[in-house]
This record gives C-alpha cells, structure tokens and sequence, in this order.
C-alpha cells in the first residue's frame, strides 16, 4: 500500500485492519530491510490512527442511538491511554 494523498479518501476499518495484519507479517519477515521495517512502522502508525478515529466515531454515533434526545457528548482529541495494571489483573488506579 502506498502513501496516501490528502484527497486521497482514508481506509475503512477492515481495510486498515487487512493491511495491519499484512505489516505485521513482513516485519516478521527475517528478510525485510531496515528502510523497509521504518517505512512499515510509520505506515503501520498511521492507519492505527486512523482506525482509533472511526472506532471513536462509532462509538459516539452509537451513544447518539441509544440516547437520541440528549447532547452529543464532547469529543475527545486523544484516546485515553489505557490504564496500567498490575500481575493480579487489577487497575492501579
């Protein structure tokens, strides 16, 4: 896959998650050349952002759907880190 011009139209989720699953394999490919294994990186980076953009856009047309009479909640301008957890499988915080 090759970069994306900005009016270029961005992948779906399933197509992001396809090209995924194909960069994690060449990267775990012996044979796969330092140049090519940052390329992959910063590629494989970007289409993360972008499916963390349509997942968090889902998620609040779904909340739109299941309460249609209140506010649209605030978007978030970055996910929220996942917490940190502990060997017991509890959160620290």
């Amino acid at each position: 896959m090759s970069a994306r011009s900005p009016k270029e139209k961005a992948p779906s989720f399933e197509q992001a998650t396809a090209r995924l699953e194909e960069i994690v394999a060449r990267m775990d490919d012996p044979e796969t050349g330092l140049e090519e294994m940052i390329a992959l990186v910063e590629e494989g980076e970007a289409l993360v952002r972008s499916s963390r953009k349509l997942l968090a856009d889902a998620e609040l047309r779904i909340q739109k759907l299941e309460n249609p009479d209140s506010p649209a909640p605030a978007r978030r301008s970055k996910p929220e880190p996942p917490e940190p957890a502990t060997d017991d499988g509890f959160s620290l915080l």
